[in-house]
């Protein structure tokens, strides 16, 4: 019996320890002129945040879906921006790289199921 009791404990402590590895997020980290806090606007009000962050951790959080602690993958080639934690994610296409303004235009789209889909650009601002 306390073979079971010590197996039981020993997996309920790998288990967390995994579970903690995959909770940090993280990766390699954006490009530096992507790094920074961002957020985009819309008369007057902010609707939709970024961050990518030296250390590889990123995050946003956009009408409802928000990911904080996530890390950022680019795809040069498809020219995409990904920001996930755990199955949860966003993905933009880059319309405009950061600029010299501090800014940056990224494009959505959003699944209307039978509807289509609804495609728009936002400028971000660095922060």
């Amino acid at each position: 019996m306390k073979t079971s009791s010590s197996f039981a404990q020993f997996m309920l402590v790998v288990g967390s320890l995994i579970f903690a590895g995959l909770a940090c997020g993280g990766g390699a980290p954006v490009p530096e002129k992507y790094q920074g806090n961002w957020e985009a606007s819309f008369g007057g009000q902010v609707h939709s945040t970024i961050y990518m962050h030296a250390d590889g951790k990123a995050g946003f959080k956009i009408p409802g879906k928000e990911v904080t602690g996530g890390g950022a993958e680019m795809n040069e080639n498809d020219k995409t921006l990904t920001i996930s934690l755990m199955g949860i994610s966003h993905t933009w296409k880059i319309v405009e790289e950061p600029n010299t303004r501090g800014e940056m235009t990224l494009s959505d789209a959003t699944d209307l199921g039978p509807l289509g889909k609804l495609e728009g650009k936002t400028v971000f601002r660095r922060k």
